[in-house]
């Protein structure tokens, strides 16, 4: 399979029966891949091959993905195994073959689900192995430790919870933290959540979930909480049914059809299973948990949960437990919120997909855009051309010593301006590559000034602007001096000249 000259191709493998996880690890993972190929200059592919029923996730991200029917289906469709699993290997052997990827990039399971990727790993340049903490009777199975040593890196997202692993790749395993969906200058700001959620006064917001959907209990354990709570005038109760949610819907209460964890600043206080995902994200934002964790095959989920106890910022549900007295007791704790967010402090996707991007590029190069992406700038960025930011970011540090942060603080200012419309900002760009290029030997900070200058002279470009600021440009009617507003100034009078013509 051909690709673009140049291109990084990375395949992220996710296997899920009835969660979400290992595609939202993964998902959190290639954004910050994007981001940062984008700062470096480097054009990415990323494909997700995945069994989980809730691919609308990678489609809402941006990327693309191939689909296999998950095990849990297979079965409900009565379509027999053996069958499934013969297609299945062949299949997998035969996308990863074919799209021979630069990175490959598997979660939880390093044989796959059925040993279908012993064969497969040969196929990739190079191979990483995202290792979630699993139950010791998982992590102790000769063939889960034989495959590890056939990684190129093993990244555990977890701060600091050490896992069974062999002596002889200590010196590729890397903890970087409880890898979540978003950072949280993305999450939706507090009130402005409560508003769209419909919570009104001084009321409280619970979220009630059972994590991604597909559990058996699902819908009873949330009948049952919703049951419990709403019938109480003081708090307001938000259902996160989750993507893979296939019960009766949930009356008298707010539904969330979208990912949970962009609301999350809104809650105060959460009932829920404590699955690695939502366990993290409410954590991060501070929002306490009654938990009620559900029974999986490498999950333990009452250890997680049991940590949150032990540090106040959860309470532990049993069947039958009294869910309104429970989730009462934790909103009058005092510390509650900020026991949560000191057990996940920071989101480690950033990290983990730096340390993805070494086995593939120049770590020097990482490191720079590394440096440079820093949460002040990236919360600025206007969502819908951030990537457009970043890559103007690199036009504009070529060739310089001068810290890629100075560029991306530039390039936002000329981007990001309000109400210019796509037109204008593809005109700016081509501007700013034109001043650029016409200034070999300034540093980065005189070239976007000069840029900044030009555009504050000309207030909005209008159509045809972008090309007589081009040949302004080019035929050098302009000199540059240390005076950076009068060159921006001369620049547009001999563009303002160029359109009057």
């Amino acid at each position: 399979m051909t690709r673009d000259r140049g291109a990084l191709r990375v395949v992220c493998y996710a296997v899920n029966g009835t969660g979400v996880g290992h595609l939202t690890r993964l998902l959190s993972m290639a954004r910050w891949l994007r981001r940062y190929a984008a700062a470096m200059g480097r054009k990415v592919e990323v494909w997700f091959l995945t069994s989980s029923e809730a691919e609308g996730l990678v489609f809402a991200e941006g990327f693309a993905a191939f689909k296999i029917p998950s095990k849990t289906i297979i079965a409900e469709a009565g379509i027999d195994r053996g069958a499934y699993l013969a297609l299945a290997k062949q299949w997998i052997w035969h996308t990863i073959g074919l799209l021979r990827p630069d990175l490959f990039i598997v979660d939880t399971f390093p044989r796959g689900s059925f040993g279908e990727l012993l064969g497969a790993l040969d196929l990739c340049r190079r191979t990483a192995f995202v290792y979630r903490p699993v139950r010791a009777e998982v992590a102790e199975r000769a063939d889960f430790q034989a495959m590890l040593p056939l990684y190129d890196l093993v990244i555990v997202p977890e701060a600091s919870t050490q896992v069974l692993a062999p002596r002889s790749i200590d010196d590729r395993l890397v903890h970087v933290g409880p890898v979540l969906s978003r950072e949280r200058w993305e999450l939706m700001p507090r009130e402005v959540a409560r508003a769209q959620l419909g919570v009104e006064g001084d009321r409280k917001c619970v979220f009630v979930s059972a994590g991604g959907g597909g559990d058996r209990g699902a819908e009873a354990h949330i009948q049952a909480a919703v049951r419990a709570l709403s019938g109480d005038p003081g708090l307001s109760v938000v259902v996160g049914a989750g993507p893979l949610y296939r019960g009766r819907p949930f009356a008298g209460v707010t539904t969330l059809t979208g990912r949970a964890a962009e609301w999350s600043l809104a809650f105060d206080a959460a009932v829920c299973a404590a699955g690695y995902n939502t366990f993290g994200e409410l954590m991060f934002a501070g929002v306490p948990a009654a938990f009620l964790p559900q029974d999986k095959l490498a999950d333990d989920q009452r250890a997680r949960a049991e940590r949150a106890v032990q540090s106040g910022a959860a309470a532990m549900l049993a069947d039958g437990d009294d869910v309104h007295a429970v989730v009462k007791e934790l909103l009058a704790r005092p510390d509650a919120r900020a026991a949560a967010r000191r057990l996940v402090p920071e989101n480690g996707a950033r990290a983990a997909a730096a340390e993805l991007l070494r086995l593939v590029c120049s770590p020097i190069e990482v490191d720079r855009a590394e440096a440079a992406l820093d949460d002040d700038v990236l919360a600025r960025l206007p969502r819908a051309r951030e990537l457009e930011v970043l890559s103007l970011a690199k036009r504009l540090a070529a060739g310089c010593d001068a810290e890629l942060a100075v560029a991306i603080e530039h390039a936002l200012s000329l981007v990001g301006r309000e109400g210019t419309g796509e037109h204008a900002a593809r005109e700016m760009r081509r501007l700013v590559d034109a001043v650029a290029h016409a200034l070999p030997s300034s540093g980065v900070a005189t070239r976007a000034a000069t840029c900044e200058a030009t555009m504050t002279a000309l207030d909005v470009l209008a159509p045809g602007d972008g090309a007589a600021a081009r040949a302004a440009v080019a035929e050098g009617r302009w000199v540059p001096t240390e005076d950076v507003a009068a060159d921006g100034l001369a620049l547009a009078r001999a563009i303002r000249r160029d359109v009057e013509n």
